[in-house]
């Protein structure tokens, strides 16, 4: 536990540096930036500083990363990615081993300096869960970035997940999906929901595993609900699919260590 607790003190330390001192830094570089080599270039910048940090928080966790269908996801491409939702990593696991996006956080994280700032900067949206009303104005602004051909980071469970199970998706974004017609990227997640246990403020250093699918085209689908329905059978699936590598993984680990 004197571990775990360290470790825990060692992230929030550099997390802060990172995020609030260096991240104050990264936005007045970019200022100076966009006034001297143009808005591109800046978002350019900031953008590969985000990624950094995704990948960064990892390494403070002494965590290790295994990512498989790398080739499925074209950087410059436009996608709907939708995830599984296990833990307040997922989403630095994907801006920092995809790509940085716009996302849906929740409205809590509105408030926290420095993830606040970055999370506004790449064009996100906050959602109280409690005011349905939020819901449709949301939509819209999703609706609005992938027409202007920009990827949108969403978790269609709601809300993360305790055990790791992935929870029926959402149908609503999907509808957008269909009227935008933009493909649609299923990710899998796991490992995750044990290194930030959802009721518990100690990290547990640990493996961490993302799946990335083909795309998928939303027209290929009648509705809303058959396209919630097949994504969300291909996302659980690869989570399966990451249990038993990780299963796997730990059996060998633990045999070559008694030999």
């Amino acid at each position: 536990m004197f571990l775990k607790l360290l470790i825990t003190v060692y992230f929030l330390v550099m997390a802060f540096l990172y995020i609030i001192v260096y991240g104050s830094i990264v936005l007045l570089i970019s200022v100076f930036i966009s006034m001297t080599k143009g808005k591109e270039r800046s978002k350019e910048f900031v953008y590969n500083e985000i990624a950094k940090f995704g990948r960064r928080a990892f390494t403070w966790m002494f965590s290790r990363v295994t990512i498989q269908g790398s080739e499925n996801f074209q950087k410059s491409e436009s996608y709907l990615v939708v995830a599984n939702h296990q833990s307040l990593m997922d989403i630095p696991l994907v801006l920092g081993y995809l790509k940085p996006m716009p996302l849906v956080a929740k409205k809590e994280l509105a408030k926290v300096p420095g993830i606040n700032w970055f999370v506004k900067y790449m064009g996100g949206v906050f959602l109280d869960r409690k005011k349905t009303s939020e819901g449709a104005a949301v939509l819209r602004d999703i609706m609005k970035k992938l027409k202007e051909g920009r990827s949108f980071l969403i978790f269609p469970e709601g809300t993360r997940s305790e055990d790791g199970s992935v929870k029926k998706f959402k149908t609503a974004v999907f509808k957008i999906a269909k009227k935008t017609n933009i493909r649609i990227l299923p990710v899998s997640i796991w490992g995750t929901v044990f290194l930030v246990p959802k009721k518990s403020l100690v990290l547990n250093p640990g493996p961490a595993f993302v799946k990335i699918h083909s795309p998928i085209n939303p027209q290929n689908y009648p509705d809303e609900k058959a396209l919630a329905e097949a994504v969300w059978k291909i996302v659980e699936d690869g989570v399966r699919k990451l249990k038993e590598v990780n299963r796997n993984a730990e059996s060998l680990d633990k045999s070559t260590r008694f030999r």
